[in-house]
């Protein structure tokens, strides 16, 4: 009988371009001149299939064959709840939709990330998971006064936002795959990073 195998690298390799993806829109990376009804139905095709369904679909594994241990039921949800976040986000992108209504979204997924984020405190998974959940309290602060008003500041701070989870999520995925130790970034990729992101922050 085979062994079911942790696909939580999947699903945070959909979170990875997901919110690479977003980030560097929402910093103004490549998007001068664009035609804005492309990209923002492409940012929501790539919200639904690498966002939503890789994330559904390592939900349903920890939930069915619980490779996650001890952590699976809250693993599952956590990845369910974001799995459907970006579906939903996805479907505002290609549909259209109230802004205002995204934010009051925004407002309850931030209180059930903050619940999410405390557990993960308390079972002792500070770093990189904790640190991850933190960094998505901070954007969903960001997003609802963002949605609401539109001001150019509070998206480029959920874009550094996003670009922060996404090399966080990065490091977890080394940590999955046993490369963490194999795969050492240097400092000078972190400072290199930061400049990247303050580039386009101050400009």
């Amino acid at each position: 009988m085979l062994a079911a195998v942790n696909p939580e690298a999947i699903g945070l390799f959909g979170l990875f371009a997901t919110v690479i993806c977003f980030g560097l829109e929402q910093l103004g990376v490549g998007v001068k001149g664009a035609d804005h009804e492309k990209l923002t139905r492409t940012l929501g095709y790539v919200a639904i299939f690498f966002g939503g369904f890789t994330q559904l679909f390592t939900s349903l594994w920890m939930y069915l064959f619980s490779v996650g241990g001890d952590h699976s039921i809250y693993l599952g949800t956590v990845f369910g709840f974001f799995g459907l976040f970006w579906i939903l986000v996805g479907f505002f992108f290609l549909k259209g939709g109230d802004k205002k209504v995204m934010a009051h979204f925004f407002l309850c997924g931030l209180i059930l990330v903050i619940g999410f984020t405390v557990r993960a405190f308390q079972d002792g998974l500070i770093w990189p998971l904790g640190i991850d959940l933190v960094v998505i309290d901070v954007l969903l602060l960001t997003l609802i006064p963002g949605w609401y008003t539109g001001k150019p500041a509070l998206t480029k701070l959920a874009g550094v936002c996003n670009i922060a989870i996404g090399i966080i999520s990065w490091t977890i995925i080394n940590v999955i795959t046993g490369k963490a130790k194999e795969k050492k970034i240097s400092p000078l990729m972190y400072v290199l990073t930061v400049l990247f992101i303050l580039k386009y922050v101050c400009l």
